[in-house]
């Protein structure tokens, strides 16, 4: 209940003072995590030098977690610290993650000799920005995303004689040839020059493989979160299809297949779905799947769509994962449009996070709250954490998981029946 008072403190809160406030006043609570907060009444630019400019541009494939770059960190330690020394030196890093088709267009880029024919323009110069600013990036989301596609088919083992392996290989190649080029030579001259040689990149390409998929059980549960969107989007798309209704009864019944075939709430996703029903178009993303016309390969075109939903989550991950070295910031690299306009759905402006566990609460610019107050779903939302509720919701994702998500397949060939019909 306190974590909950608190964040409709903070979703309102315009200023420091207020943050810090409102931080003071539940301190039984927050001396256990830690804060990251944007406002825009705040002077602080967090960002290297150049990168805010290339996230206000129009049409930039750079896309924040945050809503801004001015951004506020938190903690009891912080405050202390600044009890004493006014100008305290606060650790925090960045990094912006790459989709698959970024690492692709690198590929491209360094085997061209930076010369390379992409299908637009923007994507040559976005890797050119990435030189020449010698920006942090990382490849997280593009290991997670291919780790089920990799040994979907029940391979055990990362190995390069298997063609999908291979060109996963390639391509962390030379990503690791791509981080190592001499930013300050290619600013001032256009030259490629690596600093470290093919045998090192290849060196290091190897012991990624071997940390990532050969020894981290880690990535399982993005697995697990990947099965359970794609259920609750497959419902989406079922009650947006399957007949006439209001968006507000549309919502009514995607709560009811959530509690009882998913047993997850996913605020973020309930909101977004709350739009689509609204307005189909007003989301691309959810948009890409219709009713008639060829459904060849549909099952294919919705698991990609559900990695999309996930981006969100994996940069929340790295927020978590980084925490014990300092505060993170994490960014995205897209060229695909609905991507990028999916993240911005649900606008992001805080983040609290425990400093011993896993536990952490993104804070929305919206106050959901109120938000179905407004639309008169209220009732329905607080319905879900009743206790017997939650005890449902329990028992169905305790089945979901002990049939192996059965269940995906009986309600894919529900929607498959929907749209064909």
């Amino acid at each position: 209940m306190a974590m909950g008072e608190l964040l409709y403190e903070l979703i309102d809160a315009e200023n420091p003072i207020e943050v810090m406030a409102a931080w003071k006043i539940y301190d039984d609570l927050t001396k256990d995590f830690s804060l990251i907060m944007t406002m825009e009444n705040y002077e602080k630019d967090i960002y290297p030098e150049g990168l805010t400019n290339i996230l206000n541009q129009e049409n930039t494939d750079f896309v924040p977690y945050f809503q801004s770059e001015k951004i506020l960190f938190l903690d009891d330690n912080i405050v202390n610290d600044m009890s004493e020394f006014p100008e305290t030196q606060i650790k925090y890093d960045y990094s912006i993650m790459l989709d698959t088709n970024y690492t692709s267009y690198i590929e491209d880029f360094l085997n061209q000799q930076n010369k390379p024919n992409f299908p637009q323009e923007s994507i040559y110069r976005t890797i050119d920005i990435m030189l020449k600013n010698n920006f942090n990036y990382d490849y997280t989301f593009y290991l997670i995303e291919n780790y089920q596609n990799l040994f979907l088919a029940g391979e055990q083992e990362f190995s390069v004689t298997n063609k999908s392996h291979l060109a996963l290989y390639k391509n962390l190649y030379h990503l690791e040839l791509f981080k190592s080029i001499d930013s300050q030579l290619y600013l001032n001259e256009r030259k490629i020059e690596f600093q470290i040689t093919p045998n090192e990149a290849q060196l290091k390409t190897d012991h990624l493989i071997k940390s990532v998929y050969k020894e981290s059980n880690g990535l399982k549960i993005f697995i697990e979160a990947h099965k359970n969107i794609k259920l609750l989007l497959i419902g989406i798309w079922q009650i947006q299809f399957e007949g006439k209704a209001s968006p507000k009864n549309k919502m009514k019944k995607l709560i009811n297949y959530m509690v009882e075939k998913v047993g997850i709430y996913y605020e973020r996703e309930m909101i977004i779905a709350y739009e689509y029903f609204k307005n189909p178009k007003s989301v691309g993303m959810l948009n890409k799947i219709n009713k008639g016309g060829k459904q060849k390969d549909l099952l294919w075109k919705i698991e990609n769509i559900v990695w999309d939903f996930l981006v969100p989550r994996v940069m929340e991950f790295t927020i978590t994962a980084n925490k014990e070295n300092s505060y993170f910031i994490p960014l995205f690299l897209s060229h695909d449009k609905k991507l990028k306009e999916l993240i911005t759905l649900f606008k992001i402006k805080g983040f609290i996070l425990h400093r011993e566990t896993f536990e952490f609460y993104p804070i929305p610019e919206i106050n959901t709250t109120r938000f179905f107050e407004e639309e008169g779903l209220i009732k329905e939302i607080e319905g879900i954490q009743n206790q017997d509720t939650e005890l449902r919701r329990k028992a169905v994702r305790a089945y979901n998981i002990n049939t192996h998500f059965e269940i995906i397949n009986v309600e894919f060939d529900k929607l498959a029946k929907i749209l064909n019909s």
